[in-house]
């Protein structure tokens, strides 16, 4: 199968969950709702055979996202599903560990820069900040003082 057929298959398994879809080549950008990130996820790690290759998060004008990219590798295509949290003081989205448990370390990260809280996570925690001697507290965020 190749790269258009895969994500063509993608698109018609998991379609009618999906926003914004944005095709380039060999990536797959869309929005998909917290509610549902789960079982997109489950579909790509799963049924794909999909590996994540890396996630982030950002804040845009009007909400905090949370972009992850999955690879897969037979076809060099990247499926990058993006949760959108419009509560910028208080970002809560679900989290991917119980489905892909390589996720734990990237979303403590999130937590730890973003504030993003992620629910059913194993251990909700600060990893880089969690002894810093200025106490950082959501230091990548554009409402921070300096």
């Amino acid at each position: 199968m190749d790269r258009s057929d895969r994500t063509d298959a993608f698109l018609q398994a998991c379609g009618n969950k999906l926003s914004d879809v944005i095709r380039k080549r060999k990536r797959l950008y869309f929005v998909v709702r917290d509610e549902d990130l789960r079982e997109i996820v489950r579909y790509l790690f799963l049924d794909m055979g999909c590996r994540l290759s890396t996630a982030t998060a950002t804040e845009v004008y009007d909400a905090i996202e949370v972009l992850y990219q999955f690879s897969h590798d037979p076809s060099g295509c990247y499926f990058c599903p993006r949760v959108r949290m419009t509560d910028k003081e208080n970002p809560v989205m679900h989290s991917i560990t119980p489905v892909v448990p390589g996720a734990e370390w990237i979303e403590r990260e999130m937590f730890d820069f973003w504030g993003v809280t992620f629910r059913d996570h194993p251990r909700p925690e600060r990893l880089l900040a969690k002894d810093h001697p200025n106490h950082l507290d959501k230091p990548l965020r554009f409402g921070r003082v300096s």
